[in-house]
């Protein structure tokens, strides 16, 4: 598998969009909604007004279908690391050696001339419900990720241990923003970010707008469409951490519930809200939090 995808150019310099997939190995499902974009255009021969690419991100980790290899390539976006794997002079892990590539890469696709700069990265969860955005900058009305009528989040960034991409490439030149399609391995979450990239094409003004937007997901339940985080619960490996069954991101949660165990036994709510991202696979050091609406 090639690190670029696919990439269309238009005569004009207004937007650029970047797509990412796979930053995590066992999320596959953004690098096929990738694909399907690419063939969708291809197909209809609509007219670019800019240029997309489509980037995978961490090619070792998907060949093993594993999150990652050595460390998460989604929590190690500081300059200073950064810097520290271009300089390095000894061995580097496999993650290292992504990170380089890609940042050579999307630093030179940013580099280019064009007036509006988007960054989507594409993600899934190990937990059923998780359709949702993660947004590090100002939201307002006029925020284009906002009209895909998804459950937002604000300020998941600051309860994460290291920084992310889309945090590390987020500026007042580019808009960065990951996108939550849904559960790992599952074809809908396929169908959503298919569908999603396709809204935001739209949006951006890159492809002439249908002026149809279906929804993304069929909710029997009214999400709040802006969340912030208020708790996080952090594992490590020998934590033996293992969540109860069941639990859906957004499914409302009380003070004192069982909510996971581990080798020290009981995990309780620390309070009460909506639980986010329950952390159901072998891999992650993220638990899971708590949101609420803003």
């Amino acid at each position: 598998m090639e690190r670029i995808i696919a990439s269309k150019t238009g005569n004009s310099k207004e937007i650029l969009i970047v797509l990412i997939g796979s930053l995590h190995g066992n999320e596959k499902e953004g690098v096929e909604a990738i694909n399907r974009t690419f063939e969708k255009l291809n197909k209809e021969g609509l007219p670019i007004n800019g240029k997309i690419v489509g980037v995978v991100g961490n090619l070792q980790a998907i060949g093993l279908n594993q999150r990652f290899i050595d460390h998460d390539l989604n929590r190690c976006w500081t300059e200073d690391y950064i810097q520290k794997c271009l300089s390095s002079t000894e061995s580097l892990t496999y993650e290292d050696k992504e990170l380089i590539a890609l940042y050579h890469l999307l630093n030179d696709i940013l580099a280019q001339d064009y007036q509006k700069k988007f960054v989507i990265d594409l993600h899934t969860t190990s937990a059923d419900n998780g359709n949702f955005l993660v947004y590090p900058g100002k939201i307002n009305d006029s925020t284009i990720a906002r009209k895909l009528g998804l459950p937002m989040i604000t300020n998941l960034d600051d309860y994460l241990e290291g920084t992310t991409l889309l945090q590390y490439y987020s500026s007042d030149e580019v808009t960065s923003f990951a996108f939550e399609g849904g559960q790992i391995g599952s074809p809908k979450a396929i169908d959503v970010h298919s569908k999603g990239i396709w809204q935001l094409l739209q949006l951006s003004g890159i492809i002439p707008n249908s002026g149809f937007s279906e929804k993304l997901i069929e909710s029997e339940e009214a999400l709040p469409s802006l969340l912030k985080v208020v708790y996080r619960h952090g594992v490590k490996p020998d934590d033996e951490f293992k969540m109860k069954a069941g639990f859906r991101s957004f499914q409302p949660v009380q003070k004192g519930e069982l909510i996971a165990t581990d080798k020290n036994g009981s995990i309780l709510s620390p309070g009460k809200g909506l639980i986010f991202m329950p952390l159901y696979q072998a891999a992650g050091n993220d638990g899971f939090f708590i949101v609420e609406e803003v």
